[in-house]
């Protein structure tokens, strides 16, 4: 058995795969318990964000997992083939380190990859998907996302993808909105202040954005399926909240739109934006959606008046934040080697006892079958009970006792009387009472 990770992400494929490898959290616990009856995993954590979707499996068959992982997906296999990545044992868990630490994720130590992963950590043990190894095995990952973060600065001056998305928007109106190659949409009279921003969907990733927004604008509609979801967040920023079944009618009034829900069919459609422009006579609209699966109907980007980007479309703005902190990542991915190294390394002392236990413990039950059979032939013959136990016990604490009173006393003839402590440590033999005068 060993220790699996199987996935894509943002480095090894686009959004528009992506999108299509994605493992709903309300329907987590069903794929690890399909598999886990199949038979393909022992224990399986899954993890599935806007820029992953990871399985972190204890297998026998690294190639059975990756055909099920595979089979899940809406993508081809000749899709995949490029994009996914097998890692193993130490790799494995070094990869899952990086992860919780924030070195694989699009924004260099963003701290909120390391939740999302409790998170899926919790919904496997829920759904009965993790054992021993794993419970020991994320807890020594989380450990060290912790020593990590308070040993380097890799977390110093946060950036997320929320405060990134914030500032491209920014960048992209100020000082003015424009649409260079579409004259007659071109506006200078917005500024991002002024902008009337909607805000689609309520969840962590919304009221992260909304910290950032805040210094800026407070001109804010929220619009969510969960009328008090999105209360909540307008009581703690201000701003307007209406039901998703009004979004066609918002957009006609906005100028950007953030998109962060957890839909897996898009919730903007051309039709909408089309109406949208049309309504406000043409007057431009910026859309920039930063889930996975996209919520934005990527077919909107042809719309005249529609400027549509995506977050792969944030990767300036964040490459020009991950430089302060390639100096503390260094440092970060010196740990983690040497802390998967030890994981690792532990395993394997640890299968050598329960091997060494299972063997030794097999040996005691042959001899005590060997004995005992002789035992029952000398009952039927009818020989004495008592003396056949008797002989039994003498003749079983003889065998079990010779191989390791040879060692002892070769060991004590060649000066090796460390065995000897190991030995009284084994068997918890007591020093002897010393006689005092």
């Amino acid at each position: 058995m060993a220790i699996f990770v199987i996935g894509i992400n943002h480095k090894t494929a686009p959004i528009a795969l992506r999108e299509k490898v994605y493992f709903a959290v309300d329907k987590l616990s069903l794929y690890l318990q399909d598999l886990l009856t199949r038979g393909y995993a022992h224990e399986a954590v899954l993890l599935s964000t806007c820029n992953r979707s990871e399985l972190y499996c204890e297998a026998d068959d690294a190639q059975a997992v990756c055909d099920w992982f595979c089979a899940q997906t809406s993508a081809t296999r000749s899709e995949l083939e490029s994009a996914l990545y097998i890692y193993r044992d130490q790799r494995a868990v070094a990869h899952m380190m990086d992860v919780a630490c924030g070195l694989d994720s699009m924004v260099l130590g963003e701290p909120q990859i390391l939740g999302q992963m409790k998170e899926a950590f919790s919904e496997s043990c829920s759904a009965g998907a993790v054992n021993a190894l794993f419970h020991r095995l994320f807890q020594q990952i989380f450990s060290t996302a912790k020593d990590i973060r308070t040993a380097t600065a890799i977390g110093a001056c946060p950036v997320s993808v929320a405060s990134a998305a914030v500032h491209f928007v920014k960048n992209k109106l100020d000082p003015g909105f424009r649409r260079d190659d579409v004259a007659v949409f071109r506006r200078d009279d917005v500024s991002f202040a002024d902008a009337k921003i909607v805000l689609i969907g309520a969840g962590d990733t919304t009221a992260l954005m909304m910290r950032y927004l805040k210094a800026y604008s407070s001109n804010v509609t929220f619009v969510n399926r969960s009328i008090e979801n999105a209360q909540a967040l307008a009581a703690e920023f201000g701003g307007n909240v209406v039901g998703i079944e009004k979004l066609a009618h918002v957009l006609k009034d906005a100028d950007i739109v953030f998109s962060a829900t957890g839909s897996a069919v898009p919730v903007v459609t051309r039709e909408m934006v089309v109406n949208a422009i049309a309504a406000r006579l043409g007057s431009p609209i910026l859309l920039l959606d930063i889930a996975v699966p996209r919520d934005i109907d990527p077919a909107i980007a042809n719309v005249p008046g529609a400027q549509l980007y995506c977050i792969d479309d944030l990767r300036d703005i964040i490459e020009h934040n991950r430089q302060g902190r390639e100096h503390a990542a260094i440092k970060a991915r010196e740990m983690i080697e040497e802390k998967s190294s030890q994981f690792v390394s532990s395993l394997t002392s640890i299968d050598k006892i329960t091997h060494a236990i299972s063997v030794y413990r097999g040996r005691i039950e042959e001899l005590c079958q060997a004995e005992l059979l002789k035992a029952k032939r000398q009952l039927t013959q009818g020989a004495d009970p008592t003396e056949v136990l008797d002989a039994f016990a003498y003749a079983f604490t003889q065998k079990l006792l010779h191989a390791p009173s040879v060692q002892l006393r070769q060991a004590g003839e060649e000066g090796r009387f460390e065995l000897l402590k190991f030995a009284k440590q084994l068997f918890g033999i007591p020093e002897p009472e010393v006689e005092t005068l």
